[in-house]
């Protein structure tokens, strides 16, 4: 973790170190529950997301009451394509 608190409308924003240059962006959480400095594992919870949305959340409107969960990823502090990130599932679909 190299940054955690609160940033305009966005609601608390995390940063995560992911090594080699590569940060994590988090914003849109109400609370956040890992400290400066601590390392955390895949999958395991950092934050609690906001109860509704924040007024700066993002660009997509889900609706007023729909939190929204804002994920940036950077390499050597420019924004990057996120896509190589998301894990993907060989569940198959059902109902196709």
């Amino acid at each position: 973790m190299v940054y955690s608190g609160a940033v305009r409308s966005y609601g608390q924003l995390l940063i995560i170190n992911a090594g080699d240059g590569y940060h994590v962006l988090l914003a849109g959480m109400e609370r956040i529950d890992v400290q400066l400095g601590q390392f955390v594992l895949a999958g395991e919870p950092v934050a609690v997301m906001a109860s509704t949305k924040l007024a700066s959340a993002g660009a997509v409107d889900v609706g007023a009451e729909q939190p929204v969960l804002y994920i940036e990823f950077r390499k050597d502090g420019a924004s990057i394509d996120p896509a190589p990130w998301w894990a993907t599932s060989n569940v198959e679909k059902v109902g196709g």
